[in-house]
């Protein structure tokens, strides 16, 4: 049986120039591979971009889950960064404490790590 090895969601974006300044901001490397997609990497994790011109944001885009090691420094880390919005992090009730961040697209991050992982005050 094959083995899967990753998954890289791709995101509508309507500006490609903004969504490249966008998560750069957020740690992430983008290359440009066409005029009309991009790729987004960061410690392994791609995002990919597809230009999608009369793609409208409050529409919504797409969205993925991320485990982390540590909700809450990348909480703080892309809170710092100034772009998109980024929710409070909280305790879903099933041992994980996640936020989401949305970018100027709609696209959604979501991002946890295990709650036993992270110290509380």
């Amino acid at each position: 049986m094959a083995k899967l090895r990753s998954i890289a969601p791709i995101f509508p974006t309507a500006d490609m120039e903004r969504m490249q300044r966008h998560y750069e901001k957020l740690g992430f490397v983008v290359r440009r591979h066409q005029e009309n997609y991009a790729t987004a990497s960061r410690d392994g994790l791609n995002l990919h971009f597809k230009l999608t011109p009369d793609h409208v944001a409050a529409t919504g885009g797409g969205a993925v889950y991320v485990s982390v090691d540590n909700a809450d420094d990348l909480h703080s880390e892309w809170v710092a960064a100034g772009v998109g919005l980024t929710d409070d992090l909280f305790d879903p009730g099933f041992g994980v404490w996640e936020a989401a961040h949305t970018d100027g697209d709609g696209n959604l991050i979501r991002f946890g790590s295990a709650v036993a992982a992270q110290p509380r005050p």
